[in-house]
């Protein structure tokens, strides 16, 4: 986790759906953030091979700009899209097994806000982990040129 985003309090989160499950990232590694309606943008569900929200195609979704070390890149999550603080005693790291059988590297830890029944798991998600989605453009500079 970025140190400029923690401090004894807490951590800075931008906190959003997918599918059925609520992730997060650090506030720290989203650049922006705009409305879309467009079913063809790059999906966060896509990449993590997920399943996508069962919402009406209508319905609103967000684009989320992400930081990363190869450059900038924007991919659609669904509403609510929250900036919040999380207390750092709140987060969990992964259980050992699931880290040893989980085969996504952009999962870093668990979160579980609220009280039961109503409370609810977070996955906190490392930005710069993420899948990156191939587009042509990657195909006209690849190193291998």
């Amino acid at each position: 986790m970025d140190q400029q985003a923690t401090d004894a309090s807490g951590i800075d989160l931008v906190r959003f759906r997918v599918g059925t499950l609520t992730l997060a990232v650090e506030r720290a590694k989203v650049l922006g953030m705009c409305e879309t309606q467009d079913p063809l943008a790059p999906s966060l569900a896509d990449l993590l091979q997920m399943q996508e929200s069962a919402a009406p195609a209508a319905s609103l979704g967000r684009l989320l700009e992400f930081d990363h070390p190869d450059g900038p890149h924007s991919l659609r999550v669904d509403e609510p899209v929250i900036h919040w603080r999380l207390p750092t005693s709140d987060l969990r790291p992964l259980p050992p097994l699931l880290a040893a059988r989980q085969g996504l590297a952009c999962v870093r830890a668990l979160a579980c806000v609220g009280h039961p029944p109503d409370d609810t798991l977070i996955i906190v998600l490392d930005a710069w982990l993420l899948p990156r989605r191939v587009t042509a453009a990657d195909d006209v500079h690849s190193p291998d040129d």
